[in-house]
């Protein structure tokens, strides 16, 4: 009887699990993420004084002066270029980079004691392509001071960088 029984419940049991119904999820969900192009750079430090400069003198900022800082989500190129000097008799940036009287000529560089780039007025020349997201880049100038000064009054200039996607 007892094995009877047994069976009976074992039936009973078996066919309750066939006939209940499978409790599986109808639906998921997948996320999706997106990160825009954000181009950003910033430049440290942001000034630069040559002190007093002589006649055809070459002074340059040491190896590695400034630092670019890309906090852009992709690699960028950087450009640079720069205004005439300001101040007296203003001195003239001549776009091939040789001095003059009254004409300076401003190179950069990332190679340290290398100063290839000549920096002339706008739209500028590249000072460094493909500068990976989210890294830094040192640079460094050099003044070609003009061949004469027409007065002793203090030049400046600005130098911009600019950054487009590379």
């Amino acid at each position: 009887m007892k094995k009877l029984l047994l069976v009976i419940l074992s039936v009973l049991a078996l066919t309750a699990v066939a006939v209940l119904p499978a409790f599986a999820a109808t639906t998921t969900t997948v996320t999706v993420t997106a990160t825009p192009t954000y181009i950003a750079i910033t430049v440290s430090p942001t000034t630069y004084d040559f002190s007093v400069v002589a006649a055809s003198g070459t002074p340059s900022t040491t190896a590695g002066y400034f630092t670019i800082t890309n906090s852009s989500s992709v690699a960028t190129t950087i450009s640079i270029w720069a205004i005439n000097f300001t101040g007296g008799v203003g001195w003239t940036l001549n776009t091939t980079g040789a001095p003059g009287a009254d004409t300076a000529g401003l190179y950069a560089g990332i190679v340290s004691g290398s100063f290839p780039i000549t920096v002339t007025v706008s739209p500028g020349a590249a000072l460094k392509t493909s500068l990976a997201a989210t890294t830094n880049q040192t640079w460094h100038l050099k003044l070609m001071a003009p061949t004469s000064f027409t007065d002793g009054v203090q030049k400046s200039t600005t130098v911009t960088l600019s950054s487009a996607a590379a």
